[in-house]
């Protein structure tokens, strides 16, 4: 049964883990680590998702499930967390990067945008600043 809790700081090393087999970016992964959400097979860590609060919007980041437990809805509930957290810190509009699930997050709300369109707050996002690619599709929801 899998089970989703908040990450801590003494599971940066699982997140970097599941990040490194996924070729996603770590930079910046200590600074918000408190606004990570775990997914649990038990002890071990499954999936996770990452919320970085730059003024009033967000980035979701680092949204991955180990291969052995993707297509089971887990990758849903972590997106669907982190939405919900991002509504619950009053956060005027959520954005993310990819370069490999454009097709999965509109089933979320989110659209689509030119990287310019991005919200000025987000330059501050080491993955803007570079640990993302500049040919990832950039995502935004508006929460307002």
């Amino acid at each position: 049964m899998i089970t989703y809790c908040t990450a801590t700081s003494g599971d940066i090393p699982d997140i970097t883990t599941l990040l490194d087999e996924a070729h996603l970016p770590k930079a910046g992964l200590e600074a918000h680590v408190l606004n990570f959400i775990l997914a649990l097979d038990g002890e071990q860590v499954v999936g996770c998702a990452g919320l970085e609060v730059h003024q009033d919007c967000g980035l979701l980041r680092s949204v991955v499930v180990a291969p052995g437990y993707r297509t089971h809805g887990i990758g849903a509930k972590l997106t669907e967390g982190i939405i919900e957290l991002a509504q619950q810190k009053n956060l005027t509009s959520l954005s993310l990067l990819t370069e490999t699930a454009q097709n999965y997050f509109p089933r979320f709300g989110f659209v689509p945008v030119p990287r310019s369109e991005l919200p000025a707050a987000l330059e501050a996002s080491e993955e803007l600043r570079g640990a993302c690619p500049d040919t990832a599709t950039a995502m935004m929801l508006r929460l307002e």
